[in-house]
């Protein structure tokens, strides 16, 4: 069986969209989100993504790369989204694939080498990707608890916070730095080797704010007594599913229920709106976040963990 493993194309864009979106039943994803991505890697050195192409020129493997460059840190790469058609797993695409995927890596300086891997119910054949990554040498560093909630089990709303105002981000188009700010700070105390903000205003414009999947108007930011202080960040496909792709607080400001009530009301304000299941991510090591989410009736679904290993 020949296999070829290439860049993607806009040719094979229409392809690889149901591979990934089948291989990730959980993930909120669009083609039109994907074409998105793909014109962005375009732009920049930082992302990649890979196919693999069988003989017939069938897309039959996905991968994504991206590079992370922080001042003061060894540059680290991460490959993620591996998806395999069916009739091709366990014939070395995997393998193909993720050797692709590590020269691009290193070839572009990163010194430490990472790969996303989940259970079956997150991604169609994890498990058999586990032993592939195990045979390369690749050890379990992290894990995030994947929970999925069927909206019509929330929870009534909490009492609003004394002095407290919801808005949209919707209601910032016309400047919306003060939620970077609150993306940025809150964000460095997530934990994670993978976590924290390095994009700077301009690129959390292009990459989080102009997003096809981010939803506006299910965002919500919190204002305590007129100052911004807690945000709560949904993507969605549109239709009927959304994951939280952020919810944070100031440090001063926790401790007193204000992200829950935050993410209550946003889950409450997409079912009036239609969704009906919504999907969050949580590192294991993050109680309070873990906490909120249980109290909000998300279910376990499955685990994603980390793996690494130094390139070479």
């Amino acid at each position: 069986m020949t296999i070829q493993i290439r860049a993607l194309d806009h040719d094979g864009l229409p392809a690889a969209f149901p591979l990934v979106h089948a291989c990730f039943p959980s993930m909120v994803l669009t083609e039109e989100a994907m074409r998105w991505r793909h014109d962005r890697e375009l732009k920049k050195d930082d992302r990649t993504s890979l196919v693999a192409v069988d003989r017939s020129g069938a897309v039959v493997g996905f991968a994504r790369t991206r590079l992370r460059r922080v001042e003061g840190e060894e540059t680290s790469g991460i490959t993620y989204l591996i998806s395999v058609d069916p009739g091709h797993r366990g014939t070395g695409v995997e393998d193909r694939l993720l050797e692709a995927a590590e020269r691009s890596l290193v070839e572009a300086g990163a010194v430490t080498l990472r790969v996303a891997v989940a259970d079956e119910a997150i991604q169609i054949g994890g498990p058999r990707l586990r032993r592939v990554l195990e045979e390369h040498g690749y050890e379990p560093s992290e894990s995030d608890a994947i929970l999925g909630l069927d909206l019509k089990d929330l929870p009534a709303v909490p009492p609003a916070p004394a002095g407290s105002e919801l808005c949209s981000w919707a209601e910032y188009e016309g400047g919306p730095r003060a939620l970077y700010d609150l993306d940025r700070i809150t964000s460095a105390d997530e934990p994670g080797a993978m976590s924290g903000m390095t994009r700077d205003y301009a690129e959390w414009q292009q990459d989080v704010w102009k997003h096809p999947l981010s939803d506006l108007d299910l965002s919500l930011v919190l204002l305590l007594d007129g100052t911004p202080v807690a945000i709560t960040c949904y993507i969605s496909d549109g239709h009927t599913r959304l994951e939280s792709s952020m919810t944070g607080t100031l440090r001063e400001f926790r401790g007193r229920g204000l992200a829950r009530y935050a993410k209550t009301a946003a889950l409450h304000r997409a079912r009036e709106r239609g969704y009906s299941r919504a999907f969050t991510g949580n590192n294991l090591t993050n109680d309070p976040m873990l906490a909120i989410n249980r109290r909000l009736g998300y279910q376990r679904l499955g685990t994603e963990d980390l793996y690494i290993r130094p390139a070479g």
